[in-house]
């Protein structure tokens, strides 16, 4: 089996090649990257530029991909945003004589990017891998199986409440939280057009909210989606625990935490959020599962968790008591109150930041989000019956957003592979002793059981 990768790099690429690593019934995996350009963080000037062979090599070592595990990647150049995905066309010839799958996870996932932005990522490179796919399946002899098409089960809208169920689709008009929902409710009419109107043999997996590792919380150096409030959430208590005795600079300080604890949702609301794990699991066994072909399959979960839940968990691994706001007063009133008052202060960064947050979580924090059908990741996919603990798999992320990226401080990719390396260990150690999961860990006692295992200091096992 030789499965082509698109979107290695990402969040989500990335677990899937770990977990491709260790799969013996995958032979070899290539992946198509463009060239990276390196730049010095402070003049912006260019350093150096990584071929897509480098940064190959460089991502597998990051990811601690080592020996014959390693020789069995393989990168390319090319770019999914151009026919035939950028590759060589000799490149081409050959894939065609070998290639057996297709996983297309290359994407815009970015709930604040711009029309343009999300279009060209999510439906033209949708429409080119698909041509892709396509012309694989069609060469002389082609061993080509089938397509996995990495979608989202928010393609459904905003349901209010209502089910939003895998075998069917409703595109409802104004109805989308954001242009990433919109255009990969775009891309999915992509995937059914090319399996109806080409015959490609295709499988759609629509994950929700993607979240970090449901054990260990790792997430490869993200700090998008649900990292980025809770970084906020964290850094605006350091801000006041640093003002020191200044009454002007401790003022300062609490109303820059008020305004970044201030979140947009209602107690009520419930977020499907799902381990990375299970979904590059749900997507490494479509490709072994002939069944896949033609359906659609939610990696949701049934395990929903509450913006009250949430607000909870926050407070007993961060300290920080954040307050849950109406959306809509929050969006038309408070908000703007803020930033003004914030630009004023001279914190035009945090200003920008709480919009964002707003922009982004506004719509998901409302009451009645839709309920995902589930199912067929078990039934067709043969994935385990019991889903991962949402609310364990929240506490183990703000766990390592706190003590691993320092609320997204660690930025430098090398860093962070090390320290979830040391904090994997840890975790491996803590729930040996302890004879329980790391996230069933009360917050203090986990607190006291880390500083056993780490110095947090230096972030360097004891």
């Amino acid at each position: 089996m030789i499965t082509f990768v698109t979107g290695a790099t990402g969040f989500l690429g990335k677990e899937i090649l770990v977990q491709a690593a260790a799969d013996r019934r995958i032979e070899q995996v290539v992946a198509v990257v463009r060239p990276e350009t390196v730049r010095d963080p402070k003049t912006k000037e260019v350093v150096k530029v990584l071929s897509p062979e480098q940064r190959g090599a460089l991502l597998l070592k990051r990811l601690h991909i080592t020996g014959a595990r390693a020789r069995k990647f393989r990168f390319l150049a090319g770019d999914i945003e151009k026919p035939d995905l950028g590759i060589a066309a000799g490149e081409v010839f050959r894939l065609e004589e070998s290639l057996s799958h297709v996983i297309h996870c290359a994407a815009s996932v970015s709930f604040d990017d711009p029309y343009e932005t999300s279009y060209r990522a999510n439906v033209l490179g949708s429409r080119n891998a698909l041509a892709f796919s396509r012309r694989m399946q069609a060469a002389p002899g082609s061993r080509f199986v089938n397509h996995i098409a990495i979608e989202t089960s928010y393609i459904h809208g905003r349901k209010k409440s209502s089910i939003a169920q895998e075998g069917r689709l409703s595109f409802p008009r104004h109805f989308y939280n954001n242009f990433y929902e919109l255009t990969k409710a775009m891309a999915s009419m992509e995937t059914d057009r090319a399996m109806i109107d080409d015959g490609v043999r295709v499988a759609q997996l629509l994950p929700s909210i993607v979240i970090g590792h449901s054990r260990t919380g790792n997430n490869r150096g993200d700090t998008k989606v649900v990292n980025a409030p809770i970084n906020a959430f964290g850094r605006s208590k350091e801000a006041v625990e640093a003002a020191g005795a200044d009454p002007i600079a401790r003022w300062k300080a609490r109303f820059i935490s008020l305004a970044a604890a201030s979140f947009p949702g209602d107690r009520s609301a419930e977020l499907n959020l799902v381990p990375v794990d299970r979904v590059a699991l749900g997507i490494l066994a479509a490709l072994h599962v002939p069944e896949a072909i033609g359906a659609r399959i939610h990696l949701a979960t049934d395990n929903r968790i509450r913006s009250e839940d949430m607000v909870r968990i926050t407070r007993e691994e961060l300290g920080v008591n954040v307050r849950l706001a109406d959306p809509t007063l929050y969006r038309n009133v408070t908000l703007p109150v803020v930033k003004t008052a914030l630009n004023i202060m001279g914190q035009p960064k945090l200003a920008g930041a709480l919009e964002k947050l707003g922009t982004i979580f506004g719509g998901y924090g409302e009451w009645g989000q839709p309920i995902h059908d589930v199912g067929n990741d078990v039934r067709i996919l043969g994935l385990p019956l019991r889903r991962p603990q949402t609310d364990h798999a929240f506490r183990m992320v703000c766990r390592h957003n706190r003590y691993v990226q320092q609320y997204g401080r660690v930025r430098d990719a090398d860093e962070v592979a090390r320290r979830e390396r040391v904090w994997e260990r840890a975790m491996d150690a803590i729930e040996h002793e302890s004879g329980r999961e790391a996230a069933s860990i009360g917050a203090g006692e986990f607190r006291e059981r880390l500083a056993g295992e780490i110095d947090l200091a230096t972030f360097r096992s004891r």
